[in-house]
């Protein structure tokens, strides 16, 4: 049985450096748990449980493809109609070409409606987006670059708009529940935060030598609002039952999706397209990104370590979280940092943390 006693050490160097104050990590091979531990501290005298709600971040953007992937198979969603025709307020300024699927591969060219992580109500952040202009020469299909959020948001809203639930509630039903990952949030409801609080796990700014609380990440607004590019929550343990599902009807089992729906969202949508955002090539689904490592080898960002075969498939968070599957080896991988040290330290420490895994699984 493989101890990952390597990989673990590698996390306990983080710690020392200062990069993360705790960590969970989760892997499994062939739907087996091989590791489900947690390391350090969450708070001052407070160890980092395995139970904890640790923040995602932007690794929660494939939920968005799954949710769509639900609409597909049930004959509610057409990814190549255009956004305006359900949400006419969107088709102005030059978006009236933008798809679902443009939203999904990052190739909508409305990078710079960002809204930031202050919690805002949501008629107001969609009106904000359906106001703004694309950028200026893009042709939404022909470029790519890394969207933060405003795209998620269009795609929560095409949920609300077709299904009638938000996007925090259809995700929490149609996928969380049913894949037995009851204690995942992508916004917590607020009628229920205090029965959860004293599970949500601490983020951290390490990025200036002492732990600061990322309070406009850990207060209540902040935790309970429905940010679907960024606010995703949970324990690693159940992260990855995300990628077990997906990895199991891929090969061809139906589940909360058909097996040829989801074989569609992990596909390329989106090859050799240079990112105007991460200023690298890199490879995407219909939300979920591709092991992209091969164009520039140990210089792509978010990518599953140096290790991971080209058919991985997954998403990363900033500056703190991993989590996909690599279908060639039957595993699937959460590693979840609690302090953000700045881009070059991160991506140092995951690359590390993620090439000494695929070493120790051999």
């Amino acid at each position: 049985m493989m101890d990952f006693a390597q990989t673990l050490e590698k996390v306990d160097q983080g710690i020392r450096r200062g990069d993360h104050v705790g960590a969970q990590l989760a892997v499994s091979i062939n739907g087996k748990t091989f590791l489900d531990t947690s390391v350090g501290m969450n708070e001052p005298f407070q160890p980092l449980e395995k139970d904890h709600l640790m923040l995602w971040l932007s690794a929660c953007k494939p939920l968005a493809g799954v949710a769509m992937g639900i609409l597909m198979d049930r004959g509610q969603m057409d990814l190549d109609r255009p956004v305006a025709e359900w949400i006419p307020e969107f088709g102005t300024k030059r978006k009236e070409t933008i798809t679902p699927r443009h939203l999904l591969t990052h190739t909508a060219g409305i990078r710079g409606a960002t809204l930031g992580w202050t919690p805002k109500p949501w008629d107001e952040i969609i009106g904000m987006i359906c106001y703004s202009r694309p950028e200026p020469h893009w042709n939404p299909g022909e470029m790519a670059g890394y969207h933060v959020d405003s795209a998620w948001y269009m795609l929560g809203e095409l949920i609300r708009i077709i299904d009638g639930r938000t996007y925090d509630v259809f995700v929490r039903e149609e996928i969380f529940l049913p894949l037995e990952m009851p204690n995942c949030w992508v916004g917590i409801p607020e009628e229920e935060y205090e029965d959860w609080e004293d599970r949500i796990a601490t983020m951290y700014d390490t990025s200036k030598g002492v732990p600061t609380e990322q309070e406009d990440l850990t207060q209540r607004a902040s935790i309970t609002c429905c940010r679907p590019g960024g606010n995703g929550r949970g324990p690693a343990r159940e992260f990855i039952k995300l990628y077990e599902a997906m990895l199991t009807m891929t090969r061809g089992e139906d589940g909360i999706l058909k097996a040829e729906t989801a074989k569609n969202l992990i596909s390329f949508h989106r090859k050799g397209m240079f990112d105007k955002t991460f200023r690298h090539t890199m490879d995407w689904g219909l939300g979920f990104m591709r092991q992209s490592d091969h164009y520039a080898p140990g210089e792509v960002p978010y990518q599953f370590g140096s290790h991971a075969s080209e058919a991985s498939f997954g998403h990363c968070g900033n500056q703190s979280t991993a989590a996909f599957c690599d279908p060639d080896r039957d595993l699937c991988v959460a590693v979840l940092f609690n302090g953000m040290p700045g881009e070059e330290r991160h991506q140092k420490r995951m690359r590390d943390v993620l090439d000494t895994l695929f070493k120790e699984i051999g």
